[in-house]
């Protein structure tokens, strides 16, 4: 085949090859592997998910942190920052037919919530279970939203 023909083919492709090779990558690059799953984890970029809810005169702080241990998590207030830090350690392992993959990763994570309306450290409490962290803090009573009465002159 010469080049002519070659960049003809090019300029109009084959659309079902292509196809069928777009398949072929989107697998590749989508399967179900510790390689692509864990990727983040294992670099240490890895950040808890949070929740804040405020509800009456509290927020409500949700974490997941799923493998974690809770003697390893420190819970901070400090000038309306909440602080939601610690240390974990990933292992990961994966065995198929034809190989085994083993990866352990070590590393420190950090959250911080501002928390403008309750500065006060005073009645916060921690609570850990099945992988999930749950930090209630108090709202401090200036804080809290007052009805001001307008009055007409």
């Amino acid at each position: 085949m010469s080049l002519f023909k070659r960049q003809s083919l090019m300029a109009q492709p084959n659309l079902p090859l292509f196809s069928q090779l777009s398949d072929e990558m989107n697998r590749f690059w989508s399967r179900d592997s510790i390689f692509d799953r864990r990727q983040s984890d294992l670099l240490g970029d890895w950040q808890p998910d949070i929740d804040v809810e405020k509800k009456n005169n509290v927020y409500l702080i949700r974490a997941d942190i799923p493998g974690v241990n809770p003697k390893d998590i420190k819970v901070t207030m400090d000038n309306g920052n909440l602080v939601i830090e610690g240390n974990r350690e990933t292992n990961v392992e994966e065995t198929k037919e034809n190989y085994r993959f083993i990866e352990r990763a070590y590393g420190s994570f950090y959250r911080n919530v501002h928390l403008p309306d309750a500065s006060n450290a005073k009645g916060i409490e921690a609570h850990c279970k099945n992988g999930v962290l749950e930090v209630t803090v108090p709202i401090a009573e200036t804080a809290k939203q007052k009805k001001i009465e307008v009055i007409v002159d």
